[in-house]
């Protein structure tokens, strides 16, 4: 499939913000879509009436609540998700994982199912990072080891950093070390097309998304149909006012470099190799700003593209149980 260079100023609004740092939906009027019966909006009540499932609880942690799952024993891991996900974009890991790991993930605020942030508390300072500490605490868990993808990914290093006292280990898929915004990043014809399409109608229809995970996808035959319903209902929240206060970005080079340099903790680092978005320069670059890990090694899946967890789960949690069965 052709890819053509679109300047990424035109696309960061849309596209990066959705893919890397917000996941937060196009700003614009609501309106209805005749020909598919669709909703176009679904409030926090409806998504949480919708998806909640067995095994969700809540938690307000520096007066933000969270919906986090808690599941297994042994080992603690903890699993960060990517923007525009929620804590079920694991579900294949930890279906493999959880006979052999106490596993703990969460929705990050104000995405999935998670409360919104209020104005006091995305000006309250509090770090990122320390969200998930605080969940750490009122679990009960001293010390784990962190799987982070993408964005989430960019948060479990800068916990590392800050809480080393509180990571064994760190596990990192596809997750941006030099600024995204520096980047210049190939987008397909079809993908500019739903991009416009979306900002003229004010939200993210099916199709959208269809167009939006294939181009994520090393393999498109991996994607389901039930895998873009999750991403287009859920992504349907109505957009919230501080929808990035509490993502860990790695916007500022400076403070990002200090941070990676300054984690200490054993590092995995799985990289898809079909990344559009972070290509394996990217990777690269991530491994070297670790330098100062106790031990670091890099993992390629050649046929993977931006969400390897996602995408291939199976393979996946085998590396990460065998790298963390050698780490003890």
């Amino acid at each position: 499939m052709m890819r053509m260079q679109i300047p990424l100023r035109r696309l960061l609004p849309a596209l990066l913000a959705g893919c890397l740092l917000a996941g937060c939906l196009l700003a614009g009027p609501v309106v209805a879509n005749a020909a598919e019966k669709e909703p176009t909006k679904l409030s926090l009540e409806q998504l949480r009436q919708r998806f909640t499932a067995p095994g969700d609880h809540y938690a307000t942690i520096h007066g933000v609540e969270l919906r986090y799952r808690d599941e297994g024993k042994g080992p603690v891991l903890v699993l960060l998700h990517g923007s525009s996900s929620t804590l079920n974009s694991w579900d294949g890991v930890v279906a493999r994982l959880k006979d052999h790991y106490r596993i703990i993930r969460y929705d990050h605020a104000p995405a999935g199912l998670s409360g919104s942030v209020s104005d006091a508390v995305a000006k309250g300072g509090t770090p990122p990072e320390d969200f998930l500490a605080g969940l750490m605490d009122r679990l009960g868990v001293d010390k784990a080891t962190l799987f982070g993808t993408s964005s989430g990914g960019t948060l479990a290093y800068y916990t590392a950093a800050s809480h080393p006292e509180r990571v064994s280990g760190l596990i990192l898929a596809n997750a941006p070390a030099d600024s995204v915004a520096e980047a210049k990043i190939p987008v397909t014809p079809e993908l500019e097309a739903e991009v416009k399409r979306a900002a003229e109608i004010g939200y993210k229809d099916r199709h959208y998304w269809q167009v939006y995970l294939s181009y994520l996808y090393g393999d498109t035959k991996r994607l389901t149909p039930a895998t873009v319903d999750y991403y287009h209902i859920t992504n349907l929240r109505p957009v919230e006012p501080n929808q990035r206060a509490l993502y860990a970005l790695s916007a500022n080079k400076d403070t990002t470099k200090a941070r990676l340099a300054a984690v200490k903790a054993p590092v995995l680092i799985l990289w898809g190799m079909r990344d559009v978005v972070l290509p394996p320069a990217a990777g690269t670059a991530l491994y070297d700003y670790l330098a100062g890990a106790e031990s670091r090694s890099i993992i390629r899946m050649d046929t993977v593209g931006h969400f390897p967890a996602l995408e291939s789960p199976d393979a996946v949690a085998d590396l990460v149980d065998a790298w963390m069965k050698r780490e003890r």
